[in-house]
């Protein structure tokens, strides 16, 4: 790759993530995500069946003792009208900025999140977001006063109070895309921007912000360090490293034996010798004179990688973050580097911090998380535990209501319950990066990949999701990022990079490419009626829908009236009307269109719809239609003639929608970037059911009312996730348990009867403290 080439790479890796066709979108970053947070509340009522509110009795009756009043978990939080609640999971994702506060707590920001924190030395994390507006944190710096300052691409934000609420502090600050951060020993702010703005400086505590560019002729400084001296060095990304000696009044090129002026990390140790990172492989430099010259210190550095971030420990040892190798560890000052990652499962490291003790935490890209090291780098450990900033491109519900979670470099997740819980099943998965999921009538799961790391094509479990196998077979060597499988069971796989379609009529055991006809082999989307006729939506070719009526022996183009030809969904209504989700073309076009006569012809559908880079679809048995765009959700209950918003309750607010699906309760799930997996509040099939409670004690033993609203049946009460009675739509039930003590607590929920079309989950506590 050239580095004019790479330039433009770069900048889109600082900007977009949204579109994802790597031909003509970029795979890597978002930008501009906004986040909704609501305060916390008490929940009696509750938002959903799996959301994070726990409600609790409130009321007593005579002589009894009330049970305690519990309040909404802190964190990601809803209000009564969101229509999606978070399912808290997969645990992940892309954690570009780390640092440690003089208490020990551990904050992370990550892309599309925003901030995470740990009080207990990485082992949970709780999302901190109150008043953080732009999610995609990446960059973190702590003063003096514990005060923590965010910088983001819609600004700084600052919080005086360990991350529970946050200001956006930008007064002044004209060009508000921060990707680097730095304090000096006065307080003095320092704030470097992605290109076009330069160095900013702030010295009352962010309150207002001054451009300090004298001298400095590259704007986009992707690294700021500072030594002990008060002396600033800012790293940019093409001139290599200028230094300031006057707090940023004017600044000097300092590049004397740099050979790679693509500068992307600094670090400092306790003797003023300076640490600096490279991209394209440029490796690490050390200047031991204040940066008047460097040197290139690379031995055992074997890599051709960026080096993303670098560290120096109490004891003087430097660390390493490599894109895609993970760590390298040097113990005598840069002279010499080892490989050390015993544990590392994500080897895409973007950042660093440290603690006191001299844990050292590795933030990584592409889902992996954060990882911890407290034997000075020998091993590390997955440290995820409430860190849900995953990016989910592919989901997929199985006749069981087990939900299948494919993610872009982790792999798959599964959730036997709803979506309450999660966990990882990448037995035999060699393929991480997973952007289409398929399940066939007999329960046999089919997993999409992109070809990264050596490995992709499509994987085969039989058994849930338990083990894998590749059965590619050598012949799908591109990314598949469609799958469709046909009453039959034939199988037909989308993929990219001109491979076009293939088929498989014995389960995945060999394929076949299918292609006469298709002059586009970018396929997008795929989708079959119910006659068997197949459509492909193709991207990057400006062809749009394909359609062949003899099981892919055959194609041929059908796009009269489609007016945006990236065609990133497809969907079939059980009446058979075809709708197509597409991409714009820089601002233009995109959107929804339908087809109501097998593709023949196509109208756009638009009324209402908001965001115009299309990237999923589902439809629920009652006919309802549900896109997820880079922009939010959109729903229509009238064949697509107008749309309505529903990304209430979605973080971030707005943000990018990659999957769809609807579980067998008619409950909607969307996969997003950077926040995991939601799941709708209420089923989208039937009306909602809410449910309150009030716990109370009868001569002692614990007694519950319980009362709902919106069944239509008889209801199945459940407490602790067990069907205890079935009794008739009355709107009201005593629990009366029989059990005597304290610290107890009861989950409910009422279902009608023999369905999964649920009310919230409230949850009643006797004795003890609140809920954690």
């Amino acid at each position: 790759m050239n580095k004019k080439s790479a330039l433009q790479l770069r900048h889109k890796f600082a900007s977009t993530r949204k579109h994802s066709v790597s031909a003509f979108f970029n795979l890597r970053v978002l930008i501009g995500l906004f986040v909704f947070l609501a305060g916390v509340f008490l929940v009696l009522s509750g938002v959903g069946t799996f959301s994070n509110a726990f409600a609790q009795a409130k009321g007593t009756k005579p002589g009894a003792n009330a049970a305690q009043v519990e309040r909404a978990k802190a964190g990601l939080q809803l209000t009564g009208d969101d229509f999606w609640a978070s399912t808290h999971g997969p645990q992940g994702g892309d954690v570009l900025a780390l640092a440690t506060n003089a208490s020990g707590y551990v904050f992370a920001g990550t892309l599309g999140g925003g901030a995470f924190r740990s009080t207990d030395n990485g082992e949970t994390w709780t999302a901190v977001n109150n008043g953080l507006t732009a999610t995609d944190v990446r960059a973190l710096a702590i003063n003096s006063d514990g005060y923590i300052f965010a910088g983001t691409f819609g600004g700084v934000f600052r919080s005086t109070d360990s991350g529970d609420t946050w200001t956006a502090v930008n007064n002044g600050l004209e060009y508000p895309f921060i990707i680097s951060l730095a304090i000096n020993p006065s307080g003095d702010i320092f704030a470097g921007t992605f290109e076009g703005g330069g160095v900013y400086r702030s010295t009352d505590n962010g309150e207002s912000w001054t451009l300090i560019n004298n001298g400095l002729t590259n704007t986009y400084v992707y690294a700021l360090a500072i030594n002990t001296s008060g002396d600033i060095f800012a790293a940019t990304w093409g001139s290599g490293i200028f230094r300031s000696t006057d707090n940023g009044e004017s600044w000097v090129e300092v590049n004397v034996g740099l050979t790679e002026p693509y500068i992307i990390s600094l670090a400092i140790n306790a003797s003023g010798d300076i640490f600096a990172g490279a991209d394209f492989g440029g490796g690490v430099f050390r200047s031991t004179n204040n940066g008047d010259s460097w040197i290139p210190v690379d031995n055992g550095l074997t890599t051709s990688n960026n080096v993303n971030a670098l560290i120096v420990t109490s004891s003087g040892d430097v660390f390493a973050g490599i894109y895609g190798d993970g760590v390298f560890r040097s113990t005598d000052n840069g002279e010499n580097w080892s490989q050390v990652n015993n544990g590392l499962t994500a080897t895409f490291v973007l950042s660093f911090t440290t603690n006191a003790s001299g844990d050292i935490f590795a933030g990584t890209y592409f889902g992996g998380g954060v990882f911890r090291s407290s034997d000075n780098g020998e091993t590390w450990s997955e440290k995820n535990n409430g860190l849900v900033a995953t990016d989910v491109r592919a989901i997929a519900v199985n006749a069981n209501n087990d939900i299948f979670a494919g993610t872009y470099g982790i792999g798959i997740f599964r959730s036997t319950d709803g979506g309450t819980s999660w966990e990882k099943v990448n037995n035999g998965l060699s393929a991480l990066y997973v952007r289409s999921l398929a399940i066939n009538s007999g329960g046999d799961i089919f997993a999409g990949a992109d070809f990264i790391g050596g490995a992709g094509g499509v994987f085969r479990s039989t058994d849930n999701g338990q083990s894998w196998i590749d059965v590619s077979n050598g012949v799908i060597t591109t990314d598949v990022r469609a799958l469709a499988i046909n009453s039959s069971g034939d199988i037909f796989a989308g993929t990219y990079f001109t491979g076009g379609v293939f088929r498989s009529t014995d389960n995945g055991q060999s394929w076949t490419p299918v292609n006469n006809g298709l002059t586009c082999g970018n396929i997008w989307s795929l989708a079959i009626n119910s006659s068997g006729d197949i459509f492909a939506g193709t991207a990057g070719c400006g062809d749009g829908v394909y359609r062949s009526t003899d099981n892919g022996a055959n194609w041929a183009l059908v796009n009269n009236g489609l007016t945006s030809t990236d065609v990133a969904a497809l969907a079939i209504s059980a009446n058979g009307h075809i709708f197509a989700g597409t991409f714009s073309q820089f601002g233009i076009g995109g959107g929804m269109f339908r087809s109501t006569d097998n593709g023949d012809t196509w109208t756009e559908q638009n009324s209402g719809f908001t965001a115009y880079d299309v990237n999923a679809l589902a439809i629920n048995s009652a006919g309802h239609i549900f896109a997820g765009a880079a922009g939010g959700a959109f729903r229509s209950t009238n064949d697509g003639d107008n749309w309505t918003d529903i990304s209430s309750g979605l973080i971030p607010l707005g943000g990018n929608v990659w999957a769809l699906a609807i579980d067998t309760g008619g409950y909607a799930l969307a996969g997003t970037a950077g926040g995991g997996v939601f799941r709708s509040v209420q089923s989208t099939t039937t009306g909602g059911i809410t449910l309150s409670a009030v716990g109370y004690r009868v001569r002692g033993k614990h007694t519950v009312d319980l009362s709902w609203s919106g069944a239509t049946t008889d209801v199945d009460i459940y407490r602790d996730s067990n069907v205890i009675t079935t009794v008739p739509n009355s709107g009201f039930y005593t629990d009366s348990i029989g059990v005597r003590g304290g610290n107890v607590r009861y989950a409910y929920q009422v279902c009608e009867a023999g369905t999964q079309n649920c009310s919230n989950e409230v949850i009643v506590r006797f004795g003890g403290p609140p809920l954690p």
